[in-house]
């Protein structure tokens, strides 16, 4: 099995939960971690596994993971197995969105076989001064992410690894 993960960040959170994705795999399984801003197109020959993920933004995927996925041609990811994530704020998706979702949406139109529920990894918002704007950049991820990005992972490479 040879597997991708393509991400995206704005602020590094999402690079540190593809990060620790690519590290919980087997080491007999070769991981190539790409970040969608430094790829004109999806290549995703030899891969039989891909996983991809982003912020969710404006309740969608961003827009440089969204324009390398619209790149593929149809039915180009035929026989690839996938998963999405993203990262998002604690709080109902219906709310906040999910990208994950729709870049799962995005795989299946593409031909790939999603073998596990889109998952999401939470932030902690920034509270600002009173009257003051977000801080995006001072956002983290919650306590314990890391490890459940690396769980959820592993998992998906055992039932990649079965079928």
């Amino acid at each position: 099995m040879n597997a991708l993960i393509l991400f995206d960040s704005q602020y590094g959170n999402t690079e540190k939960i593809a990060r620790a994705m690519a590290q919980a795999f087997p080491l007999t399984v070769p991981v190539r971690l790409e970040r969608a801003s430094r790829i004109p197109k999806l290549g995703t020959q030899g891969v039989n596994l891909i996983i991809v993920g982003g912020p969710t933004q404006r309740h969608k995927m961003s827009a440089g993971l969204k324009a390398v996925l619209e790149s593929a041609p149809r039915r180009s990811l035929q026989g690839v197995k996938a998963a999405a994530f993203d990262t998002r704020y604690r709080m109902a998706a219906w709310l906040s969105g999910s990208a994950a979702k729709r870049i799962a949406h995005r795989l299946r139109r593409l031909g790939a076989e999603i073998i596990a529920p889109a998952e999401s990894f939470f932030m902690q918002r920034d509270l600002p001064p009173e009257g003051g704007k977000r801080r995006h950049e001072l956002e983290h991820l919650e306590p314990g992410e890391l490890e459940r990005a690396a769980e959820w992972v592993a998992a998906i490479a055992t039932k990649a690894a079965e079928d």
